[in-house]
């Protein structure tokens, strides 16, 4: 027995590290991808509102939603949809000197990234709306921007969260059908 220990102890313990390094390689790309928007605050005149996942989940359980101002309206009874959600942040800046830089920061983020376009529109009086998407593995990373004259916002939501099924855009079966709706 003290043999196969002396084998398999040195084995077991590689695993172990092994499994750890995947974790924490993990971890730090979903965070250096956030990072990127971090940048966002540092531009003077930059409003901030970080949603953790606690307060997420005390959505979740009151059974009303989740509802942010008129930026984010998520009427989810059960909660089970906003329980995929890990945070949420909100960049928000309404100064004219200050929006065009930092509007040229955000589409630089997200042209520098692997983002997948979900839409794209422009109103008739400017207004512009983007939403863009990127997935690693089970957990997505969804970006709403929006811009009108007098102020842009970037929404960033994390989680194993899927915009696209939210929206009705990716009704797919596990075949790879489309549901009909």
């Amino acid at each position: 027995m003290k043999k196969l220990s002396k084998i398999y102890g040195p084995l077991s313990t590689m695993k172990k590290l092994a499994v750890c390094a995947v974790l924490v390689f993990a971890c730090v790309s979903a965070y250096a991808e956030n990072k990127d928007f971090d940048k966002l605050s540092k531009i003077k005149e930059v409003e901030v509102m970080h949603i953790d996942k606690n307060m997420i989940n005390l959505a979740a359980q009151s059974g009303a939603g989740l509802h942010i101002g008129d930026a984010i309206n998520f009427d989810d009874e059960d909660g089970d949809m906003i329980k995929t959600i890990n945070e949420i942040k909100i960049y928000h800046c309404e100064k004219k000197g200050a929006m065009e830089k930092f509007k040229k920061e955000a589409t630089k983020i997200l042209k520098a990234k692997k983002w997948q376009a979900l839409i794209d529109q422009k109103g008739e009086e400017g207004e512009i709306v983007k939403i863009y998407q990127a997935k690693d593995g089970e957990q997505n990373s969804n970006v709403i921007f929006a811009s009108e004259e007098d102020e842009v916002v970037v929404i960033v939501i994390d989680g194993a969260f899927d915009l696209t099924k939210a929206m009705g855009m990716g009704n797919n079966n596990e075949d790879g059908t489309q549901n009909e709706q």
